[in-house]
């Protein structure tokens, strides 16, 4: 079994289930997801969000080469998206985000920390990584909130960034 199929297909916290994002998100997927707010500190979801960015996102889903993506639901509504990619060689990295009308309530944390538990518990999934802007300090809490340490800081590479201060920032199930 590897990490990425040692983690549940479904997630459960205090307030939020993680899930397989599905077709029936789609609406959501797209109205939350088109807001620079929300796209610009990612590095690779393309704005303006449009619904065959969303319908090429859930088909997707489930892909082994694609992140693993869990719909982070509140009420059986998305309102953002919580990932890890695999690529060999490498350890998992996290990808989050959340529409702008959920920010500031604690979701993100839950969300994130609900993951981390899963990859702990697994006990396939040591160590994770996550990139985040210097100029992204609401992001940086979630991570530290999530037990997430700075490892590196570095400049970004991806377009949308390229050159602005990036920090590497490092998970351990320990």
């Amino acid at each position: 079994m590897t990490p990425r199929e040692a983690l549940p297909a479904t997630i459960a916290t205090a307030r939020l289930v993680l899930r397989a994002p599905v077709m029936t998100d789609l609406a959501d997927l797209v109205t939350l997801a088109n807001n620079w707010q929300v796209i610009e500190p990612t590095a690779v979801m393309p704005f303006p969000y449009l619904e065959e960015h969303g319908r090429s996102f859930l088909q997707r889903v489930g892909d082994p080469q694609s992140p693993l993506a869990y719909a982070i639901a509140s009420a059986g509504r998305l309102i953002g998206v919580v990932s890890l990619k695999f690529e060999p060689g490498k350890r998992p990295e996290l990808g989050y985000w959340l529409g702008q009308p959920h920010w500031g309530q604690g979701f993100a944390p839950e969300a994130v920390i609900g993951l981390l538990d899963a990859a702990r518990a697994s006990g396939q999934i040591p160590q994770i990584s996550a990139r985040v802007l210097e100029s992204n300090p609401g992001s940086i809490r979630v991570l530290e909130k999530a037990g997430f340490t700075i490892e590196e800081r570095t400049h970004s590479v991806v377009e949308r960034h390229r050159g602005k201060p990036l920090l590497i920032m490092a998970w351990s199930a320990a």
